[in-house]
């Protein structure tokens, strides 16, 4: 996922120039798509862990290897996709935390210049 091969404490800089984009509406609707993102991804690695669950080549040296093969190639994908998925999650835990600081900051504003 996007910031993932970052420093710690750097995941998800984006340089967005001179535009400054930090409403909460803004922050939720990228914690959504992150939260959908993580849920396709699981659902796929559900759907790719099937393949190949059973050896049909055979009780002999050669299908026992050419079935941990297969298997050892669709576990790493499956794995990948389901570290995918959770740092998609934690993409979107970061964005909805983000939207409620940032209205959390507008209300406290807001009630120090109401009228008292």
């Amino acid at each position: 996922m996007t910031g993932d091969d970052e420093p710690l404490g750097q995941h998800y800089n984006f340089d967005t120039g001179d535009l400054l984009e930090s409403t909460e509406g803004w922050w939720r609707a990228r914690g959504k798509s992150a939260d959908e993102a993580s849920e396709q991804l699981e659902m796929l690695a559900r759907q790719a862990d099937r393949p190949f669950s059973t050896n049909y080549w055979g009780e002999c040296t050669e299908g026992h290897t050419t079935h941990d093969l297969f298997r050892g190639v669709i576990d790493t994908w499956v794995a990948d996709l389901r570290e995918q998925a959770a740092s998609a999650r934690n993409l979107s835990s970061a964005c909805f935390g983000a939207a409620r600081t940032i209205a959390n900051a507008d209300q406290d504003s807001a009630d120090d210049i109401a009228p008292l």
